[in-house]
């Protein structure tokens, strides 16, 4: 299985000749519901595509979890903070349906970055679009109930019918 080359045209405008470049230097992988992509301490040395289903990224303090995220079809992340220092990860990446995510390694990224304006362009527009997260995040956190910002998030995900709150 590959991602589909009209999946990453769909990221970002460039040719297919572009997009079929970039799909053949991924990886597929099937996630079922609780399988994990990242464990926290584990160095994040990937950025991944969702094709389908949802991922949360989350961290533990003593015996809870917390989930500060939540990745789904079109989405392209990774745990930058991890991915670019090399250091130990303080989240894990979880899948909390049936999920198809698509990898690419650090070496790789990086490699494709050099050789696709595209490519390079789609990081740049995913970095973009996590630090305008973080922001709304942090606006969020100082000044809604855990309830608020949980409805928004599913709002924002268009998944009310799917996740209620109860």
């Amino acid at each position: 299985m590959t991602y589909s080359s009209k999946t990453v045209q769909s990221l970002l405008e460039m040719s297919r000749e572009e997009a079929l470049h970039i799909q053949r230097r991924m990886h597929c992988v099937n996630l079922n519901k609780g399988d994990y992509l990242l464990h926290d301490g584990e160095v994040c040395r990937r950025y991944y595509f969702v094709e389908t289903g949802t991922l949360r990224l989350f961290h533990r303090r003593e015996e809870e979890e917390y989930t500060v995220w939540l990745g789904t079809s079109g989405e392209v992340f990774t745990n930058l903070e991890s991915y670019l220092n090399g250091s130990p990860s303080r989240i894990s990446i979880q899948a909390i349906e049936s999920t198809v995510v698509y990898t690419i390694s650090k070496e790789r990224s990086d490699q494709l970055a050099h050789e696709s304006n595209a490519y390079n362009t789609l990081l740049r527009k995913s970095v973009e679009k996590a630090f305008v997260g973080l922001s709304k995040n942090i606006m969020s956190y100082q000044s809604e109930p855990a309830h608020q910002r949980y409805n928004r998030l599913i709002e924002e995900k268009n998944w009310i019918a799917k996740y209620p709150l109860k």
